[in-house]
């Protein structure tokens, strides 16, 4: 391996969960690398704060291309990271790329504490992604002395896995696939194979689809946040007039009345997070050959349709996700007047989680269009 193609990683951590580990999280970054180096001969440089100019530059060329260069992402998995916006995207993103350019194993987790509800078949995108993954362990490792024997040779064992899966990478032929496993988008390669114009066309047909799931979600958010403007002034006089027990019957109305509505919006949300997931392969392989080369769509106009309606449905995510984020918000504060509404709650928190991942990938979408379009001038 030459010095150009020494690998690289993303250190994907919650700051908060390496404060309480009193900087545990981040000197374990820093002896992997040690140890890469003193097995191998060979540097690997971790990226570790999501904040730094250098992680940006070099997520953004990850991403955008299919690089020669070996690049793991290494989220260190608690509950806390699992709840975290940015750190849910950046692992649905390096994903969802891994998966196109058929290189899987350089996402990495390292199980960090111990998560609920961590198996393939989970409902949590995310959750079923680390699952699927042969994640590394590490939930008693935290605990042991960082100069004793069972550290020390369990960070030997994670940078030798790290400079084995290079090594085989290496000498693995670059793929990229462009097409999704969606069954709308995938055809025999032959001489009447879709070209780029077709495959444009056939996401713009999800177009409709994605805006009725939006149109749905901002439904649902209104008719919570009805129930909840009802209810307000019950809790209020129950409260007032007789005493605990007469607010309790009231939140217990309440709690029966909105479950049936959260797991209308916890499905909608899914579906919206899961159509996005299906198409991210196709989309992001028709931006990969349009920055490659825009003369490959031949059409300015058709590009701007495509563009265009991307935009549109970004924006009208981004709508629904305020909503959601301020119903939800306002949702949490009823949570403490009684058990019974918790159950419902934490179902449209989920609800907000999912369809912030599919937001994301939009959201990303939309930031490689940007680009491909300040390329041109």
């Amino acid at each position: 391996m030459t010095i150009s193609e020494q690998p690289a990683g993303f250190w994907s951590y919650v700051h908060a969960d390496n404060d309480a580990e009193d900087g545990r999280v981040l000197r374990l970054c820093e002896r992997i690398e040690a140890e890469y180096s003193l097995i191998t001969g060979n540097e690997i440089h971790m990226f570790v704060d999501r904040d730094d100019i250098s992680w940006g530059g070099r997520w953004r060329e990850t991403i955008d291309d299919a690089l020669a260069a070996t690049t793991f992402f290494i989220p260190i998995v608690t509950a806390r990271y699992l709840k975290r916006p940015e750190c849910r995207r950046e692992l649905i993103q390096f994903a969802q790329h891994a998966e196109r350019r058929g290189v899987k194993e350089l996402l990495l987790p390292i199980l960090y504490t111990v998560v609920p509800n961590l198996k393939e078949d989970s409902d949590d995108e995310v959750n079923a992604i680390v699952a699927s993954t042969q994640y590394e362990d590490w939930t008693a490792l935290r605990l042991e002395d960082e100069q004793g024997p069972l550290y020390r040779a369990a960070v030997n064992k994670l940078a030798l896995r790290l400079a084995e899966i290079a090594d085989t990478i290496s000498e693995r032929p670059e793929v990229l696939t462009a097409v999704a496993e969606d069954a709308a988008l995938t055809e025999e390669v032959s001489d009447d194979a879709p070209g780029l114009l077709d495959d444009m066309a056939e996401v713009e047909v999800l177009f409709p689809t994605w805006t009725k799931t939006i149109e749905t979600l901002s439904s649902e958010i209104t008719e919570i946040g009805d129930l909840f403007t009802d209810y307000a002034p019950k809790l209020g006089t129950a409260g007032r007039s007789s005493g605990a027990a007469a607010k309790l019957a009231v939140a217990r109305r309440l709690a029966s009345e909105l479950d049936p509505m959260a797991d209308r919006i916890l499905d909608t949300a899914t579906e919206y997070a899961d159509q996005a997931l299906r198409m991210d392969s196709a989309i992001s392989g028709i931006l990969l050959n349009i920055a490659d080369d825009f003369s490959n769509v031949g059409d300015d106009g058709e590009f701007e349709k495509f563009a265009e309606g991307i935009r549109g449905l970004r924006d009208g995510g981004e709508k629904a996700v305020q909503g959601l984020d301020g119903m939800n918000d306002s949702a949490q504060r009823a949570g403490s007047m009684s058990r019974d509404l918790r159950k419902p709650l934490a179902k449209i928190s989920r609800a907000l989680q999912r369809f912030m991942d599919g937001q994301g990938l939009f959201d990303e979408w939309v930031r490689r269009i940007d680009a491909i379009e300040a390329a041109r001038g």
